[in-house]
């Protein structure tokens, strides 16, 4: 399958790093949000717009990576699937020229 091609090996530890990004990032704003839940001592205007800006923040991280996943499989399977309808096509024409060469 996908894995086993080694042209497409370095695309897995792409998204080791993508994925601890987003992890990362999801924890730096819950963290912040929940600071600011629990030992927020002013009820200010700022503390609304750092709110949702953390909020607006980890939406937007977690679409993106949702995102970033689909096109990624989607571009995948047609990278794949051209590979081998090529390799199909290819593979008859080869052995026509290896047989008409052979006798």
């Amino acid at each position: 399958m996908i894995g086993d091609d080694p042209r497409l090996a370095g695309l897995e530890t792409s998204w080791v790093w993508r994925r601890r990004a987003v992890w990362l990032t999801v924890a730096f704003c819950m963290a912040g949000l929940v600071f600011l839940m629990g030992w927020g001592r002013h009820d200010s205007r700022l503390h609304e717009t750092i709110a949702s800006s953390l909020a607006l923040l980890l939406g937007s991280v977690v679409m993106a990576y949702i995102a970033g996943a689909a096109y990624d499989d989607r571009s995948r399977r047609q990278t794949w699937s051209s590979y081998e309808t090529t390799r199909m096509q290819v593979s008859p024409q080869r052995r026509a020229d290896h047989d008409a060469a052979a006798g």
